[in-house]
């Protein structure tokens, strides 16, 4: 009896131990964008949805793990009925696609961009974060997880109302800041998932990242679905675009936008 009880005893804490150690499979995150953060005017804020939502999947092994969003054909246009009853332009904003593969033996990153309609490879090594943990948990898709934090810098993005143009009506205009701005960034990670692996490049803990809150609730990515399954054909590096270091892209955009901004900013007019 005490042998059967045994054997009992070494199935179950072998089967505890193959559930609590997840080390590859697919996470499901979806990201919920506060659009009306730093819109003070009211009139503004009126015209486009409280928040955004997407959609993204991170596949990951031991050895490497790709972050990309999912385009969801049918899903619901928030913008659909912004400014729709108000007789002014519909604000439109197109989030960018992402793929970023991390190699995490080597700790290499390759991340394809697009920006006007031109694509990148951005090439670099894995951004090192200096993480502070806390023994705070909570329960994210059926996982216990534990709190970390960390800053980063960020760049604002603000609309305003401009004067009119000389001879013309009023219009909106948007442009964005060069002033940095630090941000704090809380995220939650599961230990039984043993793979320093999340999403937006948040990565470094002893377990995947499943949550990841930016600026108070100005952004916040969670994972909605754990799988163990993934398709390992997807799971592939990049390589369409122009080659370049992340500090090289970084500067390149930061161009393009003073170039953008030296006429004034992005316009949007209303109709007469």
């Amino acid at each position: 009896m005490k042998i059967i009880l045994f054997v009992s005893a070494l199935i179950i804490a072998s089967c505890a131990s193959s559930v609590a150690q997840m080390k590859e499979g697919k996470i499901v995150y979806e990201r919920v964008v506060n659009m009306r953060r730093n819109i003070t005017d009211p009139e503004m804020r009126a015209r486009i949805p409280e928040t955004r939502t997407d959609k993204f999947e991170l596949l990951f092994n031991e050895q490497s793990c790709l972050f990309k969003s999912v385009i969801e054909e049918d899903a619901p246009d928030p913008f659909a009925s912004s400014g729709g009853d108000r007789g002014g332009q519909r604000m439109v904003f197109r989030m960018p696609s992402t793929t970023t593969f991390t190699d995490l033996t080597n700790q290499m990153q390759y991340e394809a961009r697009s920006f006007f309609e031109k694509d990148f490879l951005v090439i670099d090594s894995v951004r090192q974060i200096k993480w502070k943990i806390s023994e705070e948990t909570k329960v994210i898709a059926k996982h216990l997880c534990k709190k970390a934090t960390t800053t980063t810098v960020g760049q604002m993005m603000r609309m305003n109302f401009g004067g009119p143009p000389p001879g013309g009506p009023r219009r909106d205009s948007v442009r964005a800041d060069n002033k940095p701005k630090e941000i704090e960034v809380v995220v939650w990670y599961a230990e039984d998932i043993p793979v320093a692996v999340g999403p937006e490049n948040f990565s470094g803990l002893p377990g995947a990242i499943l949550e990841v809150n930016s600026d108070n609730g100005a952004s916040i990515t969670a994972a909605v679905e754990i799988s163990g399954k993934y398709s390992k054909k997807e799971l592939v590096k990049p390589t369409k675009g122009e080659i370049m270091t992340r500090q090289q892209f970084t500067d390149n955009m930061k161009k393009i936008m003073e170039e953008m901004q030296k006429n004034g900013p992005v316009r949007f007019g209303r109709p007469d």
